[in-house]
């Protein structure tokens, strides 16, 4: 059966540049170790690609799921405005903090002192002040066997929240914060371990101190933010700075999207959703959400997680409707053989939402992009009891079915899926989908 889309090799292009450590030690993009996303130099790639064909920068682009905010923030530094979306409130607010270009060097250090004068002399029943919205393993107590962080670690934490609080400036009480977060799996007893939180080996023979919670965070200010912040303010004095900040909006994409971005507005779109790998980003960083307040009770965890792209299983899902695309179904009739077997029994119902979502989002993309606006749309193949889910054939179906024209589907790694079905499925494709807005006017320029 001939192949419907063109399927292009771009590992040696895209292989060492879709991983978001690559940006670990860059200007901004470092204040936090975020796992997933790709690089800053994937996005310049696109920005090169979209140049040569149009002769001119995009005016506007669209990040649909902004993560820690690397799309907004590398095309705000080339001076291109873009409009983002992000359903995490940390997340959200790890981007607004980053996109937020109006800080300076004398506030920074004003702060900085104010709240190393503090922890010099801390309260000493520091978790009578402050309140802990987090589970009930978060921090040692009797009766457990398991703990995220030691007592003193998590009053070295507390110490620092309750400090920023006392700022009266919410600009820099989340410039501050995030910094916080950014050392919190650093000094607690756990590590991302994939789609989970693992232990981390003979944690309970390591303990962190409160003064040396203190320094972490003195030091992280200092020798990360603080070199950055005065970057900006020496960029500020050559040129006036682009912001993407009043642009990134908290909510879900799927709901936002209309009322937030004009119709035939968007010149590009760069994005990466969550993969169909049953990964719950809320499980994932449930520490920053839960510690720093972001969520304050269970009902908090649950509404946040039913406005999720339907990429996992962690809340019972309505019932998904079929968007009649083979290549779905296809999978999906293979994927009941195995159904007696199934670590869940809502996996088909994820799967088949999962691209129902893919499908509304699509809909929605059509009617705001331009006519020869471009598409670049970065996702991986799944696979779940040795079938495969060919996701980016999949989404680029839903794509033509939305009217856009998929130019070429972009091999751009080689993943490795699990252990128990490396013998029949030898590797998953990550893929970026180059896709089309066609004017009837004009021949693809790809």
């Amino acid at each position: 059966m001939a192949q419907k889309f063109k399927i292009v090799d771009y590992t040696t292009k895209y292989g060492s540049i879709m991983q978001f450590n690559r940006n670990k030690n860059t200007y901004i993009h470092g204040w936090y170790p975020f796992v997933e996303g790709y690089s800053k130099q994937f996005i310049l790639s696109i920005i090169d690609e979209y140049k040569n064909i149009n002769s001119c920068l995009p005016s506007l682009c669209l990040e649909p799921f902004c993560g820690s905010g690397t799309t907004p923030l590398e095309l705000q530094k080339l001076g291109i405005e873009c409009k983002s979306f992000e359903v995490s409130p940390f997340m959200y607010n790890l981007a607004k903090v980053k996109l937020t270009n109006s800080y300076t060097v004398e506030s920074f250090n004003k702060y900085y002192t104010k709240i190393k004068e503090y922890l010099n002399n801390p309260v000493e029943n520091i978790c009578a002040l402050v309140n802990l919205n987090a589970s009930k393993r978060i921090v040692e107590k009797d009766g457990l066997d398991k703990w995220n962080f030691d007592k003193d670690t998590m009053n070295g934490i507390l110490d620092i929240k309750y400090s920023i609080s006392k700022f009266n400036n919410s600009k820099y009480e989340r410039l501050f914060t995030i910094a916080l977060a950014s050392i919190l799996l650093e000094i607690s007893n756990v590590y991302r371990n994939g789609k989970c939180i693992s232990y981390k080996k003979k944690w309970k023979e390591q303990h962190i101190t409160r003064k040396e919670v203190h320094e972490k965070f003195l030091v992280k200010l200092k020798e990360v933010f603080l070199p950055d912040i005065k970057l900006i303010n020496t960029y500020k004095k050559n040129q006036k700075l682009l912001s993407n900040n009043n642009e990134c909006y908290l909510g879900d994409v799927r709901k936002n999207l209309n009322k937030r971005v004009d119709d035939d507005s968007i010149d590009l779109v760069i994005t990466s959703p969550p993969y169909l790998n049953s990964r719950d980003y809320t499980d994932t960083y449930m520490i920053e959400l839960r510690l720093l307040d972001y969520l304050k009770n269970d009902d908090d965890v649950k509404n946040l997680r039913k406005n999720t792209i339907r990429s996992h299983v962690q809340v019972k899902w309505n019932k998904s409707n079929n968007i009649g695309i083979k290549t779905l179904n296809n999978s999906i009739e293979n994927l009941k053989k195995h159904e007696s077997d199934f670590w869940n029994k809502g996996l088909i119902n994820m799967i088949e939402g999962y691209f129902e979502d893919m499908s509304i989002l699509f809909d929605i993309l059509y009617k705001k992009v331009k006519k020869d606006g471009l598409i670049f749309f970065n996702v991986a193949n799944s696979a779940y009891h040795n079938i495969e889910i060919k996701t980016d054939e999949i989404i680029a179906e839903i794509a033509e079915k939305s009217g856009f024209t998929v130019i070429e589907i972009r091999e751009a790694r080689r993943i490795n899926p699990s252990s128990q079905q490396k013998e029949n499925i030898p590797f998953l494709r990550e893929s970026v989908i180059v896709i089309k807005k066609v004017s009837t006017s004009t021949k693809l320029c790809i």
